[in-house]
């Protein structure tokens, strides 16, 4: 059971870091690619914390732990390690770090750019379809109604998303098509763009 509460506490982990990284619509057309490529990275950052546990549970810093403490200690540990890296090198005017989290974040990088190309997909689809549905004006109530009821940001927050929804609606060098995108996209995603 410990090393189930190890393993789970590595992937919910994983799993908050993907969520608080990517915003994926709801309508997604490669939407298995999507799964298989999300749950798989959940599922081996998981698989590889319950590794760890069995190579290090019976170390003198755990034998005497509490066993679900351990289980979580580890769980969280295992993030920790992924990231240690033993020295850099400079190579060609750059840092190049070498240990295990050189691995860890190749395969990463891997990962994510497969997420991130879905969803940017889906994103496109999903901004196209709003910006295209609603009148520049109705869109920009909505956002102003979001950025006033978003209980998760400072007024400071809130004040400078004001003026940043303001300044897309008065740029007189975009088209409202173009604006109207790029309010339907902060209403979807929370994420605020610029107007080239």
């Amino acid at each position: 059971m410990e090393t189930l509460v190890t393993g789970v506490t590595a992937a919910l982990l994983t799993l908050f870091d993907l969520d608080r990284i990517f915003y994926v619509p709801a309508k997604v057309q490669r939407k298995l690619s999507l799964y298989v490529w999300w749950w798989s990275f959940v599922v081996i950052n998981g698989l590889l914390a319950i590794l760890l546990y069995f190579i290090v549970k019976d170390l003198d810093g755990f034998k005497d732990m509490n066993g679900w403490l351990k289980a979580v200690v580890i769980g969280i540990g295992y993030l920790a390690l992924i990231r240690l890296k033993f020295t850099t090198f400079n190579f060609q005017d750059k840092e190049v770090p070498f240990g295990i989290e050189a691995f860890y974040e190749a395969g990463k990088a891997f990962v994510f750019k497969r997420i991130n190309n879905i969803a940017k997909q889906a994103r496109f689809t999903e901004t196209m379809e709003l910006a295209s549905a609603k009148a520049l004006g109705d869109l920009t109530t909505q956002a102003r109604m979001y950025i006033e009821q978003d209980q998760l940001i400072s007024p400071e927050e809130k004040r400078a998303r004001q003026i940043w929804l303001l300044s897309i609606i008065r740029d007189v060098n975009t088209t409202e098509f173009d604006k109207k995108a790029v309010i339907a996209d902060y209403i979807l995603s929370g994420q605020r763009s610029n107007i080239p």
